[in-house]
C-alpha cells in the first residue's frame, strides 16, 4: 500500500486481482474511489442492528476514508473535496505527467503534462480530447460521462456553439495533488462538485453521530462544525439564484470575495447533482423549494419517466445517453427522498406512482436494466443490465 492510499476505498475490487497485484482480473479498478456514502450506509445498518461493537470497528475506517478525501482530493484546502483520479499508469507517465490524447481529423497523438494540455486547449486546434483522468473522475462520481464533467457529443457541442455558447465551457481543467514532500498523489478536476460536497456534509454528520454514540464528544463536535461549514458553503456558493438550482463550481486561481472557489458552472446544464443537497439535508428550505419546482417542471426533469440524469434543457441531453438522459434508479430515489425531506412527500409519491410501471416493463423487456431512457417513446430499447438496490427502496 502506498502512503497516500491509507483510507482509500477502491472503485471496484473483484475475485480476480488486477495484473499489478498478481492476478488476471480485468474489472479491478484502483483509478478512483466512489462518493462519500460509506458513513451513511453504516448508520443505516446500525439503526437496524444497534450493534455498537460493530460500529466501533467501522468508525476508524470511516474516519480514515474521510481523511483520505481531504488529503487526496482537496486541491485548494478549503474542506470541499473535488472528484479526480489516482496516480495510475492509465492516467500518467512513470514520471508523473498526466496523459491525454489529441484528435484532429483521422489523426491522434498522445501527449503528457498539464502545461502541454493547457497549451493545446488554448490553441483549440483539435476535434476532441480524450483524457483518462477525466474518465476516472466521472467514474468517481458514479455518474459516468455526465454533462457536468464536460462530456457532450460533437453534434450537441456544435449546436451549443452555433447558439452563442463557447467551446471552452465544456473543457475541463486539472490540478496535481501532492503530499508535503512533493510526491504526486493524483489529480483533481478544477471544480468542486455539489453532490460530493453534499455527501461530505452527510459524512461529517454521521461521523458526529457515531462519535456521540461511542463516547467521543470532542470528535463529534469537530465533525458537526465541519458539516455546518459545508452546508454554508453549498448554499452560498453552489446555488445559482438566476436558474434556481445547485451546480458544481469552478476553482479559479483566486477565491471570490465571498469565499467561494468560483462561480457555478451553469452552462453545462442541470443534472441530478442539483438535488443532492436535498437528499443529504444540506439545503436551506428556500433553496430546496426552488429546486423542487425545477424537478417538477415538465420542461426540465418531469418527463415521461421523471428525474433523469440530465434536464431536457441541458445542452448535452439525449433520451438514450448513458448518464445524460436515462433515468437511473439511485438518482431517482435520491430525488424522491430529497423532496420528502423538505415537505414534498405528496409530490414525490406522485412521481413514484407514475414510475411504478417500471417493474412491468422489466418483465416485458427481460434484458433491460434499471436504467431507462427519459422518454421511452423516442429512445431505443436498452439491453444493459445493472443492479441498483435503490429500486427496492422505491418500490
Amino acid at each position: 500500500m502506498r502512503p497516500q492510499d491509507v483510507g482509500f476505498v477502491p472503485d471496484l475490487i473483484a475475485w480476480n486481482l488486477s495484473p499489478e497485484r498478481g492476478g488476471d482480473g480485468g474489472n479491478w479498478n484502483e483509478r478512483n474511489t466512489k462518493p462519500s456514502l460509506a458513513a451513511w450506509s453504516v448508520m443505516e445498518v446500525y439503526n437496524v442492528t444497534q450493534d455498537k461493537t460493530w460500529l466501533a470497528e467501522m468508525y476508524p475506517k470511516l474516519v480514515a476514508y474521510h481523511d483520505w478525501w481531504l488529503r487526496n482530493r482537496d486541491h485548494n484546502g478549503n474542506g470541499v473535496p473535488e472528484y479526480g483520479a489516482t496516480r495510475d499508469k492509465a492516467h500518467n507517465t512513470e514520471s508523473g505527467e498526466m496523459l491525454f490524447t489529441v484528435k484532429k481529423g483521422d489523426k491522434e497523438e498522445t501527449r503528457s503534462g498539464l502545461n502541454n494540455y493547457a497549451r493545446v486547449v488554448e490553441k483549440g486546434q483539435y476535434d476532441s480530447l480524450e483524457i483518462p483522468a477525466q474518465v476516472a473522475a466521472s467514474w468517481e462520481s458514479g455518474r459516468d460521462d455526465a454533462a457536468v464533467f464536460g462530456f457532450i457529443d460533437k453534434e450537441q457541442l456544435d449546436k451549443y456553439v452555433a447558439n452563442g455558447g463557447k467551446r471552452s465551457d465544456w473543457t475541463v481543467k486539472f490540478a496535481e495533488n501532492r503530499s508535503q514532500d512533493g510526491t504526486l498523489l493524483g489529480y483533481s478536476l478544477l471544480q468542486e462538485s455539489v453532490d460530493q460536497a453534499s455527501y461530505m456534509y452527510s459524512d461529517n454528520h454521521y461521523l458526529a453521530e457515531m462519535a456521540t454514540i461511542l463516547g467521543k464528544p470532542e470528535e463529534a463536535k469537530r465533525y458537526r462544525q465541519l458539516a455546518q461549514q459545508l452546508a454554508d458553503y453549498i448554499n452560498t456558493c453552489m446555488f445559482d439564484p438566476t436558474t434556481q438550482f445547485y451546480y458544481d463550481v469552478r476553482i479559479e486561481d483566486k477565491p471570490l470575495a465571498n469565499g467561494c472557489a468560483g462561480k457555478p458552472i451553469v452552462e453545462r446544464g442541470k443534472g441530478p447533482e442539483g438535488w443532492s443537497p436535498l437528499f443529504n439535508g444540506a439545503a436551506t428550505q428556500a433553496n430546496a423549494d426552488a429546486v423542487v419546482k425545477v424537478m417538477l417542471d415538465p420542461k426540465e426533469f418531469n418527463t415521461f419517466v421523471p428525474l433523469g440524469t440530465a434536464a431536457l434543457t441541458n445542452p448535452a441531453f439525449g433520451a438514450d445517453i448513458y448518464w445524460r438522459g436515462r433515468v437511473w434508479v439511485d438518482q431517482f430515489w435520491f430525488g424522491l427522498k430529497g423532496m420528502e425531506r423538505y415537505g414534498y412527500r405528496d409530490d414525490a409519491l406522485k412521481l413514484r406512482i407514475r414510475s411504478s410501471s417500471m417493474p412491468k416493463d422489466y418483465r416485458r423487456w427481460p434484458n433491460s436494466g434499471e436504467l431507462q431512457p427519459a422518454d421511452w417513446r423516442t429512445a431505443r430499447r436498452t439491453k444493459f443490465l445493472l443492479e441498483c438496490r435503490a429500486f427496492v427502496y422505491v418500490v
